[in-house]
């Protein structure tokens, strides 16, 4: 099972952030493949490990710069809101540094005010390991 070791200068103030890419679909790529169409360039960014958070939450600008639609609306429920209505788009995660890959449903929202331009929720870490040591300011993570 492939892992992640992050080392941070201040795990309790920056909490587990990992740098990702986000891509079209394996099924949109091989379609734009045959179409002989251009493959969107993966998008890097900073992306906060959240056990808080039910599903994973991308910023709006994440699909729209890889040109993709969406694939229906949810709502979700916010320190500060209720059932805000938001896109969901179906996409690729890659963490590039060692290669783990996780495919499925984003939720667009506003992540205003913050470093960060996703959160990795509980949709994804039910597939992996978490483990962080707050006193060595270190944290594991590994996807099945």
């Amino acid at each position: 099972m492939p892992s992640v070791t992050i080392n941070s200068s201040d795990l309790e103030k920056e909490g587990p952030i990992l740098e990702v890419q986000f891509l079209i679909s394996s099924d949109l790529e091989k379609k734009y493949i045959e179409e002989k169409k251009a493959i969107p360039e993966p998008i890097t960014v900073k992306s906060l490990i959240d056990t808080g958070a039910s599903a994973c939450v991308i910023k709006k600008e994440i699909p729209e710069a890889l040109g993709l639609k969406p694939t229906g609306v949810t709502k979700i429920n916010t320190p500060s809101s209720k059932d805000h209505e938001c896109y969901h788009y179906f996409m690729r995660m890659l963490i590039p540094s060692h290669g783990l890959i996780y495919e499925g449903p984003f939720i667009s929202a506003p992540l205003e005010g913050q470093e960060i331009s996703s959160l990795i929720g509980r949709d994804v870490l039910k597939n992996g390991i978490l483990i962080y040591i707050g006193y060595m300011n270190q944290f594991t993570f590994s996807l099945f």
